[in-house]
């Protein structure tokens, strides 16, 4: 099994590579370059990883900054604050920043070096299961207005994703159950054997929590966005597929204005109405669709129920998604193959969220 993925994009490739030790990876980075460097996180990852971050605040290009938990950090106001100390600190062309975290981190930290100077070198340390599968790979930075989730940033490829995966020692079992979403989601939309090999494994995943499995599963999910991303850098078509799930998932994520669920915990709900439009309105047989269900309802999930349809809906309304007022909508044909549909109406939409 590789331990090292190319995302090729041709002058803008890297490369995703298992490591061993994300604190290592850093001074050796820093170490070679004199220009100030910035290490962006949150204070649960730096408490957990103390001694680390201590070995790392004592290079003399190095400097932490560590933001609050939570999407609402993901904001102009933290940008600000970052690219001011950047300036503060005499930042230059030649410096780097390091995001060591999860999603959150890696939006901020990657949209903050995409306009800092114009642009400069980040590298994403993904400290979550959902980061290393997802979050981290293909360059997409952002942060959140009122009305919707990532509405304003850029597509900005990282000089490399280090993943080390002794960060999932310390992740809560929730965190872990709610990145599996992503997982599925390339099982569903690309990868049938993937599929097969969650369904089959999931009680050693869940329960015994097995790295092996885990790792393998890590690996297959950077192949397959890679090889995503890889074909269709800026979303004009191919890479929308691995929107299966959001558009209704970041609708439900706003509605609880981003603080009753996690991501993933979203994204398993937005799922369920994506295969009941896929069933009822697209080609996803009644024997897929059952079985989709059946791999589904092993996780727990916090209980939703959507009260005020015209909150939700305008939550849709305001998805990246939207092209001229039409939905670009994410169906199954078969578990493994996907199609974009624009033909999916506000109202049936709105009927899906019965399956939640």
């Amino acid at each position: 099994m590789t331990n090292s993925i190319k995302v090729d994009l041709g002058l803008d490739s890297y490369k995703i590579n298992m490591i061993d030790s994300f604190a290592g990876s850093i001074s050796n980075i820093a170490s070679a370059t004199e220009s100030q460097c910035m290490l962006i996180s949150q204070e649960n990852i730096y408490k957990l990883y103390k001694n680390k971050f201590d070995l790392l605040s004592r290079l003399p290009n190095v400097s932490i900054y560590l933001i609050d938990d939570g999407e609402q950090t993901k904001s102009f106001e933290t940008i600000t604050q970052i690219t001011n100390k950047m300036a503060s600190e005499h930042f230059d062309r030649s410096s780097i920043v390091f995001a060591v975290g999860g999603g959150v981190v890696g939006d901020i930290a990657g949209f903050a070096a995409s306009i800092y100077m114009r642009g400069v070198d980040y590298i994403q340390y993904p400290s979550t299961l959902l980061a290393m599968i997802d979050s981290s790979i293909g360059g997409k930075t952002g942060i959140n207005l009122r009305s919707g989730k990532n509405l304003v940033g850029r597509i900005y490829q990282p000089k490399a994703v280090e993943i080390d995966i002794n960060f999932l020692s310390t992740l809560p079992s929730r965190q872990i159950n709610a990145a599996l979403a992503e997982a599925v989601k390339y099982g569903f939309i690309y990868d049938k054997q993937l599929f097969e090999l969650i369904a089959s494994s999931i009680d050693d995943i869940l329960k015994s929590r097995s790295i092996k499995i885990l790792e393998k599963i890590i690996i297959q999910c950077c192949e397959i966005k890679s090889d995503v991303v890889s074909e269709d850098v800026n979303e004009h078509e191919l890479r929308m597929i691995l929107n299966f799930g959001h558009t209704v998932g970041h609708a439900i994520e706003g509605y609880y204005d981003y603080k009753k669920l996690l991501h993933g915990e979203a994204i398993f709900y937005g799922m369920k109405c994506a295969l009941y439009l896929s069933n009822k309105y697209g080609n996803l047989s009644n024997d897929e669709y059952n079985e989709s269900l059946d791999l589904l309802s092993k996780f727990d999930l916090p209980s939703v129920r959507i009260k005020d349809y015209d909150k939700f809906m305008n939550y849709i309304k305001s998805d990246k998604k939207i092209r001229a007022s039409n939905v670009k909508f994410i169906l199954l044909d078969e578990i493994g193959k996907s199609q974009i549909n624009d033909n999916i109406s506000f109202e049936q939409i709105k009927e899906s969220l019965k399956v939640l």
